[in-house]
């Protein structure tokens, strides 16, 4: 006995192909009796195509309609037309019921995984949708669980008198298949331990056809690989081998800027003002990171923070991360961070991360304070803090995407200890405690929403909570600049709540260029020993980035407005510069 399925699909498809005409067209679909008429009317189909094609698909969508009721049979024949009309005769037949759709020898655990439940098959209309999904439901959870070449069909089919259809579900897994090797055809070194963890692809593992079908996406995430041609998948015996066509990329960075400009506290002297940057990405082809970032933009202060990761340690789905940040400023303080994690990466370099931070912080100069009456805005403390992280992407490009989304996420909690000062009038720190507890929560989060085809809407938020009895200056956000509020100077703005909204144009013109238009928007406090102080500051702008051959150049203009600064075209910000690859 032929199956249902064959039939349903044979009738669907075999419908004849309209030819195609520039003129307008009419569109009639005759019942054959009168309630099939009736429903015809409920229909609404589109009577005036505007092409034989769409005629064609508008027949296509009212023979599904009658599929999906259980008109298995359900045809539209004698076809006639002419240059101004598509015409045709519906037959419906009657309704098949589904008797029941039994398990038959599908295992327990492939059926629940795959939403089969006996009873939601059976008395019923028929709806090939249904028998469809489910079978391909049944599919993916083989081909995701060892068997790649499996099939199902429906077996025993029966059709009584009274319309109604009974079948039994029939699956051939075939050979189990395993993971094999890794062969990379390229001039990429990239170390196959890394690739095996990086994809979760371990030999001896079983085959897993949702893991072999994000490759693609996966390798365009890689700054450091470029893609040949899309990868193979060679099955020999029960084994899977999976070649890779890769080539190495310059991805590693470098990029700086040295300044000579008078020095306003130093009469006759020069200052010497600089922002270098230098990022070595996969320099031991194990993925791993080394970044380096030194700042000098006013005199006496400066700004050097490190960052290190290495993803999959000992061949492990564990990585560490490390992190330093040293902050003076100008003879007022020197603060310290150490930064470590420990991650478990999923999905690429998608992780759940546990850290422990210290930070140091230390008053350099304390003139006149041993005569104080109230607490400076600045003292010297000690934090410890235990923290949990969360990085998760989802995006179709990861260095420009046009969809998709990501979220960086930290929550951290520990101690904080006010260190006496010798030099500071010791009666102040009777007035608050000296140990206490710090929170820390902070956010960084943005949507892009494809518009049109070359172009997407970047909806983002940067958010930062720091509660404490006792804050000073030293320990709180620094915001402000071009990577957090457009329009302001770098790190101009202390605070100990903030949160940024971006909203931003972004027209894509290659592949790692766009050109934008922002706004961003932003509400914050500064509740702190030195006093609160709560403002709406905005900024807005236009920017390009552009690949070259010589690396990404970047240009940016923006102007921001604050309370006590209103608009100043001549108090826009210029950011422009060239990141070199190699």
């Amino acid at each position: 006995m032929k199956s249902i399925i064959s039939i349903s699909i044979v009738i669907l498809f075999c419908i004849t192909v309209l030819s195609v005409s520039g003129q307008q067209l009419s569109l009639e679909i005759i019942p054959a009796d009168s309630s099939t008429a009736k429903i015809i009317k409920r229909l609404n189909y589109n009577s005036e195509p505007s092409s034989r094609l769409q005629a064609q698909q508008e027949l296509n969508k009212v023979l599904q309609y009658f599929f999906e009721k259980g008109y298995i049979t359900a045809s539209i024949d004698s076809i006639y037309e002419d240059s101004s009309l598509v015409r045709g005769w519906l037959f419906t037949g009657d309704v098949y019921n589904m008797s029941v759709i039994r398990a038959g020898n599908v295992p327990v655990v492939v059926l629940s995984q795959s939403g089969y439940k006996e009873k939601l098959y059976s008395n019923r209309p028929f709806n090939i949708n249904e028998i469809n999904e489910l079978t391909e439901n049944i599919l993916s959870h083989c081909e995701n669980n060892g068997y790649p070449f499996a099939s199902v069909r429906l077996d025993s089919v029966s059709i009584y008198d009274n319309k109604s259809i009974s079948a039994s579900l029939n699956l051939n897994l075939h050979q189990q298949v395993t993971i094999d090797t890794i062969i990379v055809k390229g001039n990429s070194k990239l170390h196959r331990k890394f690739i095996r963890n990086y994809f979760n692809l371990k030999k001896g593992d079983l085959y897993d056809e949702s893991r072999f079908s994000r490759i693609e996406s996966r390798l365009q995430d890689l700054p450091f690989v470029s893609v040949i041609r899309p990868h193979d998948v060679v099955f020999i015996d029960d084994k899977a081998r999976l070649i890779l066509y890769i080539d190495k990329k310059k991805a590693s960075q470098f990029d700086g800027i040295l300044g000579i400009a008078p020095n306003d506290q130093a009469s006759g002297k020069l200052l010497i003002t600089g922002d270098i940057k230098l990022k070595l990405l996969n320099a031991f082809n194990r993925g791993e990171l080394i970044d380096f970032n030194w700042r000098k933009l006013e005199a006496k202060s400066q700004d050097l923070s490190f960052h290190f990761n290495f993803p999959f340690l000992f061949n492990t789905p564990f990585g560490i991360d490390y992190r330093l940040h040293l902050f003076k400023k100008d003879t007022s303080y020197l603060t310290l961070t150490n930064n470590i994690g420990i991650q478990v990466l999923y999905n690429g370099y998608n992780n759940v991360k546990v850290f422990y931070e210290n930070q140091q912080s230390n008053l350099l100069s304390t003139a006149g304070l041993e005569y104080a009456t109230t607490l400076p805005e600045y003292a010297d403390i000690t934090t410890s803090l235990y923290g949990l992280g969360l990085g998760y992407s989802r995006l179709d490009y990861r260095y420009n995407p046009q969809k998709g989304y990501y979220i960086d996420l930290s929550a951290a909690i520990g101690s904080k200890k006010i260190r006496r000062n010798a030099n500071v009038n010791q009666a102040l720190y009777d007035s608050i405690p000296l140990t206490s507890t710090l929170y820390r929560l902070q956010l960084n989060a943005a949507l892009f929403v494809p518009l049109f085809r070359s172009s997407t809407m970047l909806i983002g938020n940067k958010s930062g909570f720091l509660e404490n009895k006792n804050l000073f200056d030293n320990e709180l956000f620094r915001i402000g600049g071009l990577k957090t509020l457009r329009g302001f100077d770098e790190e101009s703005i202390t605070a100990s709540i903030y949160s940024i909204f971006t909203l931003e144009f972004r027209y894509l013109f290659d592949v790692n260029s766009f050109f934008q238009v922002f706004f961003d928007g932003a509400y914050y406090e500064h509740n702190a020993n030195s006093g609160y102080l709560k403002d709406t500051p905005y900024g807005f702008g236009a920017g390009i980035n552009f690949e070259t051959r010589a690396g990404i150049f970047a240009l940016s203009y923006a102007i921001g407005s604050r309370e006590g600064q209103p608009l100043q075209f001549r108090s826009a910000k210029i950011h422009f510069g060239l990141t070199a690859k190699f």
